[in-house]
This record gives C-alpha cells, structure tokens and sequence, in this order.
C-alpha cells in the first residue's frame, strides 16, 4: 500500500495586500496593531496552524 507523504510545513499566513500595508503602518508607529480584519485572518491562522499541530502529534481525528 503507498503512503501519503506527510506534511511538514506550517499553513501560510496571508493577508491581502492592503491589509498588511495598513497593519504595517500601525506596528511601525504605534509598535502594535489592533486591526479587527488583521485579528480575524490571524485568528483563522491560529485555528490551522493548531489543527495542523494535532495532526502531525495525533493523526487525523
């Protein structure tokens, strides 16, 4: 039987273009970003990135 061959590279994380000017314009003046989109793509980001983590410890689930 073949096997699949595992993944080992984290989710990429990306924002639109315009966004990821806005925030970094906020991080180099302010030093941190609270942008409500930026939070929201990031959030979704976390959620991968975990499940993927529990994958590659676990298996499927």
């Amino acid at each position: 039987m073949k096997q699949a061959k595992r993944r080992t590279r984290y989710p990429e994380i990306s924002f639109p273009a315009e966004l990821d000017a806005i925030v970094d314009a906020e991080v180099q003046e302010k030093g941190y970003s609270n942008n409500t989109e930026a939070m929201k793509a990031f959030t979704a980001y976390l959620h991968r990135a975990v499940a993927f983590e529990q994958k590659q410890r676990y298996g499927r689930q």
